[in-house]
């Protein structure tokens, strides 16, 4: 079975994982942000720029992870290995300034990526 071609989805999963948690966390927080009908209802809070950011990033790692998929689904390829070794970074870098977080979900979606046999 060739793992890697559901590094994609592994990313959507990863994203959906986020936003679930960001929705449980921030429900109270985008409760505030509705009542003040959502137009230019983040400004400068904190909580509310942090559930932003939170939820953007989620729906930014699904795209990617969309993205992924249809390359790997349309080529049968392996993802270049520098988008693994750029998670990989991601991964490292965000453990240290926050161990205790889901960004250990990075890890084996990057060495997936880095250790695919490449085709020729």
């Amino acid at each position: 079975m060739r793992i890697w071609k559901y590094s994609g989805m592994y990313m959507i999963a990863t994203g959906m994982i986020h936003n679930v948690v960001g929705l449980l966390m921030g429900w109270e927080v985008l409760g505030l942000m509705a009542q003040d009908g959502w137009v230019n209802s983040v400004s400068s809070e904190p909580d509310r720029n942090a559930i932003f950011w939170f939820l953007a990033i989620g729906f930014f790692w699904m795209i990617t992870g969309h993205v992924f998929h249809k390359y790997l689904k349309e080529s049968d390829h392996a993802l270049p290995a520098i988008f693994g070794w750029y998670l990989l970074l991601f991964a490292v870098v965000g453990c240290t300034l926050m161990p205790v977080s889901g960004i250990w979900l990075f890890f084996p979606q990057a060495i997936m990526i880095i250790l695919v046999k490449r085709n020729k």
